[in-house]
């Protein structure tokens, strides 16, 4: 074949060949695939886009009728070796490990439905250990507290890690990417303390709301560095002082000014547990 033949024939073949898919929120298909792992998530992100609408409600009697996307994504987590993800940067293992828990969470949700709530899953749903990542065998609470909360020391997955509950956090319908990780922590950090069912000031009863996982968690957030200093709001619980300030970060001046008065009290409201389900 002659140059000029070969150099034609090149040329057609990159035209004409398909172009790798658009690279989704700062992942490209060819940087992520580099490694033997797709950090585009694309699996997973598929099955949000298709499944989650924008309340965070999940359409799960669709989802079980075909679930093959799900179960596919659940494979590429089980099966990528510890020794690779151990490798990874610290942003594209927090990732993969909060992609995991909410991908299980879907997977436990499944094989339980139709259900009304993931407590009523039996043996219980965060306790067991019956799902593989990395080659392990884990849990979905040692996911959350052990790797996400212990390892990496990250307060903000309480804001992204959704249990199946209209109480939880809403569950975004994208994936979440290690090249877009703080603006997506943040950015959901900010969604939940803005939701008037989970977290709200009531100046005028001299009220807080605040949401049950502040109670159960708000230890994390004492002294962690996304936390306001101010108000001090003395005399008060360091967790729950630490909440109401996480709070005040997102309400009107107005209600910053009531907070900083340090007279109101602090309701935590009840968690509601029904499946978040369209």
């Amino acid at each position: 074949m002659s140059r000029l033949v070969f150099a034609l024939a090149l040329a057609l073949l990159v035209t004409v060949a398909p172009s790798a898919p658009d690279a989704i929120a700062g992942e490209s298909s060819a940087v992520a695939s580099a490694d033997g792992f797709d950090h585009a998530h694309a699996q997973w992100d598929g099955v949000l886009r298709a499944h989650v609408d924008g309340k965070g409600m999940v359409a799960y009697a669709k989802l079980k009728t075909d679930s093959t996307a799900l179960d596919a994504y659940l494979n590429e987590v089980a099966t990528v070796p510890a020794e690779e993800v151990g490798g990874w940067s610290k942003s594209r293992q927090i990732a993969f490990y909060i992609n995991a828990y909410n991908a299980l969470t879907f997977r436990a949700i499944l094989d339980a439905y139709p259900t009304k709530s993931i407590r009523d899953i039996k043996p219980d749903a965060w306790e067991n250990s019956r799902w593989t990542v990395a080659g392990r065998t884990v849990s979905l609470n040692w996911i959350e507290h052990t790797k996400l909360r212990g390892h990496f020391g990250e307060s903000r997955v309480h804001f992204v890690l959704v249990c199946a509950a209209i109480g939880c956090p809403r569950l975004p319908n994208r994936a979440v990417l290690s090249g877009t990780l703080e603006a997506q922590l943040d950015a959901a950090t900010k969604a939940f303390f803005v939701d008037p069912a989970k977290n709200r000031v009531d100046a005028e009863g001299g009220k807080v709301y605040l949401s049950r996982i502040m109670e159960w968690y708000g230890d994390d957030f004492v002294g962690w560095g996304g936390t306001p200093a101010t108000p001090a709001l003395d005399g008060r619980a360091a967790k729950e002082a630490a909440a109401v300030r996480l709070l005040g970060k997102f309400v009107s001046d107005e209600d910053q000014a009531f907070l900083a008065k340090n007279s109101f009290t602090v309701i935590f409201n009840d968690y509601d547990w029904a499946l978040n389900s369209q």
